[in-house]
């Protein structure tokens, strides 16, 4: 008698679980998945909204109690233009994310294309013409040895230097394509990082080992400073003093400069 009133306990206790995990299920089920894009560029606006519908056929009626975030994640990042920035769960029923397209910023020549990177300087795809998804083209880098780990992080010698350089711009102008046009990096006595800008003046630093980023906002004072016309070519220079370590006062020369129709 004992043995039957134990069976029958336990199977009640079984049907309960069972019950309350039912119950559960179907208040904490994935109904809403509600991401917020920020895109750049039409085909990214575009990509956005096919992703939305994606991410509603593999995660709605999911629970959202054992829904992996990573695993949302990952499901959106598969799409290397696409970052996620932010991604929580609103209990009972929502799955919220902030997704924003990663901007196609930087190129280099990789075979017979190129490889392009993206504004924080990490891997994006391969191209085979140096064109921007937003317009326009990238900002080419010469004379650097780059290359791309398994996770996306670029190695190479001053890259970081250049990111360094790079991060002044985008401070004064944002976006930095529409200022700057290629970045290069020549080795020889000594070491310099040029910066071509659009209207055709050159933005040159001194070794870019040493206080980069200063260096460049030196420049942008004195670039700033000239007229239009005087933007259209010739060299702002900027080095530091070797004993000191102080940044030098930016100087501009007219008749020097990079000549480069290709860039």
């Amino acid at each position: 008698m004992k043995k039957k009133v134990l069976i029958s306990t336990l199977v009640a206790l079984v049907l309960l679980v069972a019950a309350v995990a039912a119950g559960l299920n179907a208040i904490f089920t994935v109904t809403l998945v509600n991401p917020t894009f920020t895109t750049c560029s039409e085909e990214g606006a575009e990509e956005a909204a096919a992703l939305k519908e994606e991410l509603d056929r593999a995660f709605l009626g999911r629970s959202t109690t054992f829904l992996d975030l990573d695993e949302v994640k990952a499901f959106v990042e598969k799409n290397p233009a696409f970052r996620v920035e932010r991604i929580s769960k609103g209990y009972p029923k929502t799955v919220n994310l902030t997704v924003a397209e990663r901007e196609e910023t930087f190129v280099f020549e990789h075979g017979e294309g190129y490889t392009v990177l993206d504004e924080e300087g990490k891997y994006l795809y391969e191209r085979t013409e140096n064109v921007n998804r937003a317009g326009g083209k990238n900002i080419l880098l010469k004379g650097f040895d780059l290359t791309v780990g398994e996770n996306g992080e670029v190695k190479g010698s001053y890259f970081s230097e250049l990111l360094e350089a790079t991060q002044a711009f985008r401070e004064e102008f944002g976006r930095i394509r529409a200022n700057v046009v290629s970045a290069e990096l020549t080795e020889r006595t000594d070491t310099w990082l040029r910066f071509r800008m659009a209207e055709g003046v050159t933005v040159e630093i001194l070794h870019p080992s040493v206080k980069a980023a200063e260096k460049v906002r030196a420049a942008i004072a004195t670039y700033l400073s000239l007229s239009d016309e005087e933007r259209m070519f010739g060299l702002i220079s900027v080095s530091h003093n070797a004993e000191t370590g102080e940044v030098t006062a930016a100087s501009y020369n007219r008749n020097a400069g990079l000549v480069d129709p290709e860039s």
